[in-house]
């Protein structure tokens, strides 16, 4: 009895553990049950799935990097292999979508094929050259292109990375020359304006010199100016004073003034004792003779 009911045990586990589905992280899933989705989507965790007719539909959610060497032509025709990655991730809410339309088989029919396409179209669009030179236009203008046709479906296109691209080794070398060539003329056009502006400064700081100068020469200019100005007031102020003087003077000589002077001159000839004829008019003396 011990046994049965071991064995009883056993089978209720199995049978038990058979109808639970376990979801990892990363992951989501779908329940199908009799050709039917069940429209839960199922998280990382344990899920009741019923014992008859039900399968689970796990899909990854973590970025998936898809990597591929792909041939494809420049614009001049040349055959060129570019290592080409992609990285992308499912948008879970557009898993029930995408499992009705491509049935979980969506990286070769919908990635890989329109990765496919729109490296040749770009690569079309651009010289040899260009593929080398403008690598990171490229790569931009390929993930616009992806982002448009598949992530309509339910896809995030997170990078594209162009590793590596072979040429021809004689196109290698005529891009090479090319590029070489342009690396020199840009050197030389550098330092052409590097001369420019040196010229530039050197002008403009001559001309700034000059200006400089003549601001001086102007500065003791107008301060000679000022000085002779000045000078030329203290002169008149001078002058008036002694106009005004002599004017002041010239009124305080009145007639009597000068008759009684002429007077006092008069009487100090007389008290001489020399010999003199003496004419005066009572104004002024006149001496006509003087032993």
């Amino acid at each position: 009895m011990k046994k049965i009911k071991c064995i009883y045990l056993v089978v209720a586990v199995i049978t038990l553990l058979s109808s639970c589905a376990v979801i990892r992280p990363g992951e989501i899933a779908l329940k199908v049950k009799f050709g039917k989705i069940k429209p839960d989507i199922l998280k990382p965790g344990i899920h009741s799935t019923g014992l008859i007719g039900t399968k689970v539909e796990r899909f990854d959610t973590r970025v998936i990097e898809y990597s591929k060497k792909l041939g494809f032509h420049s614009r001049e025709g040349i055959e060129v292999t570019s290592e080409l990655t992609l990285l992308y991730h499912l948008v879970p809410d557009s898993v029930i979508s995408i499992y009705q339309k491509f049935n979980g088989y969506y990286q070769n029919t919908l990635i890989v094929n329109n990765l496919i396409t729109a490296l040749r179209q770009e690569g079309l669009n651009h010289n040899a050259i260009e593929l080398i030179t403008q690598r990171a236009e490229i790569e931009n203008s390929i993930k616009e292109k992806l982002i448009t046709t598949i992530g309509k479906y339910g896809f995030t296109v997170d990078l594209i990375l162009i590793k590596e691209i072979d040429l021809p080794t004689e196109v290698t070398k005529t891009i090479q020359s090319k590029l070489t060539a342009e690396q020199v003329s840009k050197k030389t056009e550098i330092d052409l304006q590097i001369q420019r502006k040196n010229l530039d400064f050197q002008i403009e700081k001559e001309k700034k010199e000059a200006e400089l100068e003549i601001a001086k020469q102007q500065i003791a200019l107008d301060f000679v100016i000022a000085k002779q100005k000045k000078e030329s007031e203290r002169l008149l102020i001078e002058s008036e004073a002694i106009k005004k003087s002599q004017d002041i003077l010239n009124s305080s000589l009145t007639d009597r003034l000068i008759k009684f002077k002429a007077l006092d001159i008069t009487k100090e000839l007389v008290k001489s004792p020399n010999t003199k004829i003496i004419i005066t008019d009572g104004k002024s003396p006149v001496i006509l003779n003087d032993k």
